[in-house]
């Protein structure tokens, strides 16, 4: 059985600074303590706790960790969904090249996500051809919203239409969330106990209420972090669909129904938690995560698994790694 990771990330050393004189090339600064602050004119970043850029030590401390793939994709700071539209295309497209040759270099051991300038749709789904053609990666990482603009907008209907259409995999990792990163979430860390998982649960209600998952059923739609809080306000989107007309504008079927559509990954840190996303989402929709190289993922990302005893032993390995190779149609040897 393999141990596949789907959450894990990698800033490819083409986009790094000493690779061109754009100040949105971030720069690595090794720290005292080991870690690595990335920066650039628009983000200090960090630290990541472990080596973010060279693959092979990457792949190293996954081994260590219990995960034999991984699926890498960019951190969340490197988007660039607020570059120029050209310029934000030519960002993604040397990740991508990037990405694609980590891949080609460590197949048995890494596959890749590609990330696109969302803030031109029709530049993103030229990308997005390119990602699932030319390149033969997986599919692609994007964020909760765009530049505050959700994914459920109908502007974004032909970029979903081109991912199922590809069937392409879409990670999706909470970013750009100042609306609900308020500055009363500046103390405590509370930007990222409270702000992602809320994210995360804004873009996947905007999905569901839209319509987006009803008129493209076959989309494979992963969200980070188990889904933020949307598995657990089940009951209370479920109540407030047959009790308000404002839910039912464009969906024909309770929320819920739709909850059971998405992927989520295991990052909940409570046991618990992560038994009750499998009881709500199924089995089958779970999928391991270690959100790599970052404090906020699980050493051992695979030992949370092992605690759901209510499980099989080939229901714990659906979610180790049969569903993820099913859902990206990768084949590690």
């Amino acid at each position: 059985m393999k141990v596949v990771d789907v959450h894990a990330h990698i800033l490819v050393p083409e986009l790094l600074s000493e690779h061109g004189s754009e100040p949105w090339r971030p720069a690595i600064h090794p720290q005292p303590d080991g870690g690595y602050l990335v920066v650039n004119n628009q983000f200090k970043n960090g630290p990541a706790f472990k080596p973010i850029v060279e693959a092979e030590a990457i792949t190293e401390n996954l081994k260590a960790m219990g995960v034999d793939y991984a699926m890498l994709s960019t951190p969340p700071y490197a988007f660039y969904y607020d570059l120029p539209p050209e310029e934000g295309a030519r960002a993604s497209a040397i990740q991508n090249d990037g990405l694609a040759a980590v891949v080609r270099r460590c197949p048995d051991v890494i596959g890749g996500l590609g990330t696109l300038p969302l803030q031109d749709v029709g530049l993103a789904v030229a990308e997005l051809e390119r990602v699932m053609g030319e390149l033969n990666l997986s599919g692609v990482e994007i964020a909760s919203n765009v530049n505050g603009v959700d994914l459920g907008e109908d502007q974004f209907r032909p970029f979903w239409q081109a991912v199922e259409r590809l069937g392409a995999v879409v990670f999706v990792h909470p970013a750009y969330f100042e609306q609900v990163g308020s500055a009363r979430m500046d103390k405590y860390y509370l930007r990222n106990f409270l702000g992602n998982p809320m994210e995360t649960a804004l873009f996947a209600a905007h999905m569901i209420f839209s319509g987006m998952l009803e008129d493209f059923p076959n989309l494979k739609v992963v969200l980070a972090h188990a889904g933020g809080v949307i598995p657990y306000l089940r009951g209370r989107m479920e109540h407030g669909y047959f009790q308000r007309k404002e839910p039912r504008a464009r969906i024909s079927r309770p929320p819920s129904e739709y909850l059971g559509r998405l992927y989520y990954d295991t990052i909940t840190h409570y046991a618990p938690t992560l038994q009750y996303l499998v009881d709500v989402v199924g089995v089958e929709h779970v999928l391991l995560g270690s959100d790599y190289p970052f404090d906020m993922g699980p050493e051992r990302p695979a030992d949370i698994v092992h605690q759901l005893t209510r499980l099989s032993q080939a229901e714990r390995e659906l979610i180790l790694g049969g569903n993820a190779l099913r859902l990206l149609q990768a084949a590690p040897a």
